[in-house]
């Protein structure tokens, strides 16, 4: 079988269903906690973990893996990501125990972990500026559509299947991009362009992206942009459905519409880049589009005047512009940094998963009583937070 073609569909699709492992792992098994639950007479905490083990997986493998693909190349890196994801999901599958279902959700989570810094380093090897920012804005569609398919897609197989055929689904799909990346994937890495792992290299290579404008400074705008949009997500399921009194398919139906802002901002970005829009342009007003939808939502909240269709519409434009953020806020953190983008793109996610688990905990603490007033703090603090960052410290050194 030939390699693949990196202007063609396939290697697009390769790549961006990479990014999608994360949230199909995560939310295709939210359906099956009540049934681990019963199944190991656990305690729904414990169950319940299977999720926030795996994100700390997911979440600090990155920081290991990302100088190993710097030193070894991109290839190896995936194939050992697919191969730890794989394993461990037949793993949970046959799991006698809780314990030993957490055990192998903590691994998965680093296998995706692993595979889910590369997309970003690969696109950063092979493509210039334009078409690093279009291949990126393609990828954040994808990430758009999953989190909306994934619950479905669980719950689905649980029609048909017991929980553990989650895991069995999901070890499938990790077997089937393993086999694609065996058989077509080569490596994207200059052979001189591979850094040492001497402990006090990778040491100055993570200072050196520390101390990196762009690195740090974008790393940090889309962190708290996403921790204000992630404490939305995790806290709507209580404002919806305690609050609002919706139903669970109605729920569904309102979390899908929201999502799908994510894509809706995604495909705007790909008409600036085609219309040769710069990052800063598409950054100004992203970012003044997350403050104003925030801020609304706070105002009306404290004007106790917060409708379902007002919540709902204003958390989309907020999705609406993260589709714009997540494509130009990757680019300029990784781009300036080729040599090293597997350690630049692991303090991307990194920065990332730890604002999202910040956000998603602050939003649900702050919304007790099932009002939108918590998710509206947080999302306009991180949005502000956000746009500060932006505007006082990277806005006049970014290309106009």
């Amino acid at each position: 079988m030939k390699s693949f073609n990196i202007h063609g569909p396939a290697f697009l699709v390769f790549v961006a269903a990479m990014t999608a492992l994360p949230p199909l792992a995560i939310d295709m098994a939210l359906p099956s906690l009540a049934l681990v639950q019963a199944d190991f007479g656990a305690s729904q905490t414990l169950a319940a973990a299977s999720v926030a083990i795996f994100l700390a997986g997911f979440s600090t493998a990155p920081l290991i893996v990302g100088p190993l693909a710097d030193r070894f190349g991109r290839r190896p890196a995936l194939i050992g990501g697919l191969l730890l994801f794989t394993l461990c999901g037949l793993g949970a599958a046959l799991s006698p125990s809780i314990l030993a279902l957490l055990g192998f959700r903590l691994a998965q989570g680093a296998g995706a972990g692993a595979v889910g810094i590369l997309p970003r380093a690969i696109v950063r090897d092979l493509f210039d500026a334009r078409e690093s920012r279009l291949f990126i804005t393609a990828i954040a569609q994808v990430n758009g559509v999953a989190p909306v398919v994934a619950p479905s897609l669980g719950a689905l197989i649980l029609y048909v299947a017991p929980w553990r055929a989650i895991y069995v689904a999901l070890a499938a799909i990790g077997a089937f991009l393993l086999a694609l990346g065996l058989a077509r994937l080569r490596e994207s890495q200059p052979e001189d362009a591979r850094q040492s792992l001497r402990p006090a290299a990778v040491a100055a290579n993570y200072w050196r992206a520390l101390t990196n404008r762009f690195c740090l400074g974008f790393s940090l705008v889309l962190g708290f942009a996403f921790g204000g949009m992630f404490s939305y997500i995790n806290a709507s399921p209580l404002l919806f459905m305690q609050g609002f009194g919706v139903s669970k398919a109605a729920f569904a139906g309102l979390f899908a519409f929201t999502s799908f802002g994510v894509i809706a901002g995604a495909s705007l970005n790909t008409q600036f880049v085609r219309r040769h829009w710069k990052p800063k342009a598409a950054l100004d007003l992203a970012l003044t589009v997350t403050a104003l939808a925030a801020l609304a939502l706070l105002a009306v909240s404290l004007a106790g005047a917060a409708s379902i269709a007002a919540v709902v519409g204003l958390a989309f434009f907020y999705f609406c512009a993260m589709g714009l953020i997540f494509p130009n806020a990757m680019h300029e953190a990784v781009h300036p940094l080729p040599e090293i983008a597997g350690i630049a793109s692991a303090i991307l996610l990194a920065s990332q998963m730890l604002c999202g688990a910040l956000g998603g905990a602050l939003g649900a603490a702050l919304t007790r009583d099932a009002s939108p007033l918590g998710v509206a703090e947080v999302m306009t603090g991180a949005a502000l937070a956000a746009g500060a960052i932006y505007a006082l410290w990277l806005r006049p050194h970014v290309e106009a």
